[in-house]
């Protein structure tokens, strides 16, 4: 398979019912139904993308966000798609490393692969605009 998401949702129907989506366009879906397991799963996969959602109890979808990037230097450049129902843009504090993007649900097929082929668009550019400066 091609590129790896971690998708993070409490929400089982929504959660499978995206990961059935995501595959049938050629993502590979890890799945984890809070912040927590997707720390974990993270620990031992380096997922290609994260996408998760906003509300979630005991870890909601900034902190998993923060905690990712501070307790796992693997993940610093791995791409966040955060989306919720209540959120529309992002409302994190000047601390907290803002996600890539912000969907706000519904959300259509068409606009969740738009960002999600963006993102990694620009992950590839970057790593790519890194690997080619001379060596010093």
């Amino acid at each position: 398979m091609g590129t790896t998401i971690l998708l993070v949702d409490d929400d089982v129907g929504a959660r499978r019912t995206l990961a059935a989506l995501l595959q049938r366009f050629g993502f590979r879906v890890i799945e984890a139904e809070d912040g927590p397991e997707a720390l974990i799963t993270a620990k031992t996969l380096v997922p290609d993308i994260v996408l998760s959602d906003y509300n979630m109890p005991g870890m909601n979808g900034a902190a998993l966000l923060r905690e990712l990037r501070r307790s796992l230097p693997a993940l610093a450049s791995v791409p966040f798609i955060l989306f919720s129902g209540y959120i529309d843009h992002w409302t994190g504090t000047a601390e907290d490393p803002a996600p890539d993007v912000v969907l706000s649900k519904p959300v259509t097929v068409e606009r969740l692969l738009g960002e999600i082929n963006a993102v990694l668009k620009r992950r590839r550019s970057s790593q790519a605009a890194v690997q080619a400066q001379p060596a010093i």
